[in-house]
């Protein structure tokens, strides 16, 4: 006897892994290498059918799916931990620097959503808004740009976004 396939309230097909909820929004399921089983919600099933494609190109490029929920907070943690070959004033600084000026604000965003834009305008708002000096800002960037590239060589993001920012603070 064939099994009938599964539908959502407005008959449309289902999906393995997708599932409607009681509240009417739609949810994706699945299970990463380590067996651990993650969820993506979405309103729309066109919506969610776009998170699915991101999570799959992002399984096939070898990015972490699992790690789009990780903040740079998190990965300056664990670039703190390995970083080494540093004069212990100056890792103190950066970790001063760091601590003052981008944990509480743009270290709590996920680091998956990040773009060279948003770097950007931390960074100009650190000028503006802070008063910043660039010699100070670049000290700032000393401590991200590495932070960033970590989380590349990690596989939680495809490209750094703070490469060229520096560049272009100093044409403004």
């Amino acid at each position: 006897m064939p099994r009938t396939k599964r539908k959502d309230k407005s008959r449309a097909v289902l999906r393995t892994g997708e599932s409607q909820r009681a509240d009417g929004t739609y949810q994706f399921r699945w299970t990463d290498s380590n067996h651990k089983r993650f969820c993506v919600y979405a309103k729309t099933l066109d919506e969610l059918r776009y998170k699915e494609e991101q999570i799959k190109k992002d399984k096939s490029d070898g990015i972490k799916t699992e790690a789009r929920y990780t903040t740079v907070n998190e990965v300056y943690e664990l670039w703190k931990e390995l970083k080494r070959g540093l004069k212990n004033n100056t890792f103190e600084n950066y970790k001063y620097m760091y601590d003052r000026f981008v944990k509480d604000g743009f270290g709590k965003k996920k680091i998956a959503v990040i773009k060279f834009s948003d770097v950007l305008q931390f960074y100009q708002y650190l000028l503006k808004d802070k008063k910043m000096q660039v010699n100070t800002l670049e000290t700032i960037h000393t401590v991200l740009h590495p932070t960033f590239q970590l989380a590349v060589r990690d596989n939680i993001i495809r490209t750094n976004p703070s490469d060229g920012v520096m560049a272009q603070v100093k044409k403004l």
